[in-house]
């Protein structure tokens, strides 16, 4: 298990920083689905 985390510590730490901005409110998914209901509110 440790060989796994030293050899993939960039990967995890990358996977990490794309879920923090998920959460936020300011990734891809999210502006996506503000996108889809930016359409069916009109």
């Amino acid at each position: 298990m440790n060989e796994f985390l030293d050899k993939n510590k960039k990967l995890i730490l990358i996977i990490l920083i794309i879920i923090a901005i998920e959460l936020s409110g300011h990734g891809i998914f999210a502006s996506f689905i503000r996108f889809l209901n930016s359409i069916n509110s009109v």
